[in-house]
């Protein structure tokens, strides 16, 4: 199975840390802009074209979408990934900027964890981790919050270990905000049955 799709969005510009790491790299539409601005060469070029009217390099294969369509650039973009076997995906410039489209790419998400898929979104504050049927370790990070939310009906078997306040095997539904603001005492560990859970770990106000 192929390891890490880095996927840039074109949302709210974001450092594109560590992306040198991915195996292949799929910008989205404005993504290429912002992939040309951090010298990064993609794989793949795919959208509508409706946030971006700039020239194309013809050597970079393109994929263009209709802009009336049922998807976003960004699920078209995961859904190639998913597709092409790769076990990790990791989202960029994907959090800023309009609500619907945060939301949107959320629920992109966990279109992937549902499908074994392990995602992982970050901007300059923010770091979100998605998955399901599995658990993640995450260093001590002094003065951010680490909540857990249900992208999914219910998650079951939610574990926390490490935090302030623990679960064990516990329901979480996405009507409730159990999950909310939690802190580390250790390195926390996160677990999860069925279900999509994201694991949203974010900068704390002065």
């Amino acid at each position: 199975m192929k390891k890490i799709c880095a996927i840039i969005s074109g949302g709210e510009f974001a450092p594109l840390e560590n992306i040198e790491n991915a195996d292949f790299v799929i910008v989205c539409d404005k993504g290429y802009e912002y992939a040309k601005m951090s010298g990064i060469t993609p794989d793949l070029i795919v959208g509508d074209f409706d946030s971006f009217s700039g020239e194309l390099p013809k050597e970079i294969t393109t994929v263009t979408l209709p802009c009336e369509k049922d998807e976003t650039d960004t699920m078209a973009a995961v859904k190639y990934a998913v597709d092409s076997g790769f076990s990790e995906i990791q989202l960029f410039c994907a959090l800023g900027g309009r609500l619907d489209h945060l939301l949107g790419n959320l629920q992109t998400a966990a279109y992937a964890a549902k499908s074994g898929v392990f995602v992982k979104i970050a901007d300059r504050e923010n770091e979100s981790y998605v998955f399901s049927n599995s658990k993640i370790s995450i260093p001590k990070k002094d003065g951010f919050s680490l909540s857990l939310i249900s992208l999914t009906d219910k998650c079951e078997n939610v574990s926390i270990l490490g935090g302030k306040y623990t679960l064990d095997n516990a329901v979480l539904t996405n009507a409730s905000t159990l999950g909310i603001s939690n802190e580390w005492v250790n390195d926390i560990t996160v677990s999860v049955g069925d279900g999509v859970l994201a694991v949203v770990i974010s900068k704390m106000g002065e």
